[in-house]
């Protein structure tokens, strides 16, 4: 059986989220790790049973990754962990594209100083990472996503967070069920012209360097 609150002791801290919330995110965690596979299909009261949870709330928690763009509610058919293919792909790349470019320009025009000075501080500790533990290709990936999202949360927009969210976790999914490897021997100081761009208020340099740090995906054929 699953343990739904057990955590690591770096994560051993008085917290006051709620069962949902946990719920939220021992399910998005074991998706976007692979655990649970795309197109997989998600029975409630089996979810419920397994995590010792009342139906209501596993059913609240599985709404919460439907607005994730991570699962989706047939009809008569009940709950299923969302399936991506390549023309859903190309699609996603878009508009991540889209999403991450407004949002760079937003973010080096807008943040607050506190804010450009957070990410600093956070690519630091990213450029540390690649530089001393070059190997740990998981944690490294991690800061990667971490990076983009502080940059979407710092254009300010809860609209294009939101947006971004249906975006980013199915694309992680998909990495995930593929067992997709990037090399991520240069992915901190591929971020750099982005990072500095922001923190100096260039709004164009920071769309540019956002929309070049995207790994293209090409369309299917058909």
């Amino acid at each position: 059986m699953h343990q739904l609150f057990e955590p690591s002791v770096n994560d051993m801290k008085i917290t006051k989220e709620s069962l949902e919330s946990q719920a939220v995110r021992y399910l998005r965690t074991h998706i976007l790790e692979g655990h649970i596979k795309l197109g997989e299909k998600l029975v409630e009261s089996a979810l419920a049973k397994q995590l010792e949870l009342s139906r209501s709330t596993v059913r609240m928690a599985l709404n919460s990754l439907v607005n994730e763009g991570l699962v989706i509610q047939k009809p008569y058919s009940g709950w299923q962990v969302v399936e991506i293919n390549q023309q859903d792909l190309w699609e996603l790349y878009h508009l991540r594209v889209a999403l991450e470019s407004e949002a760079a320009a937003m973010a080096a025009k807008w943040a607050s100083c506190d804010d450009k000075a957070l990410l600093a501080d956070f690519f630091q500790e990213y450029q540390l990472l690649c530089l001393q533990h070059s190997g740990d290709t998981r944690r490294i990936s991690e800061m990667d996503w971490q990076l983009h999202q502080m940059i979407i949360e710092m254009c300010g927009s809860e609209r294009m967070q939101s947006q971004y969210k249906q975006i980013l976790y199915p694309l992680q999914a998909y990495i995930a069920l593929t067992h997709q490897d990037y090399d991520l021997s240069d992915s901190a100081s591929s971020h750099q012209a982005l990072v500095q761009a922001i923190c100096a208020g260039d709004a164009e340099t920071a769309a540019q360097q956002a929309r070049a740090n995207i790994t293209p995906m090409t369309r299917s054929a058909d």
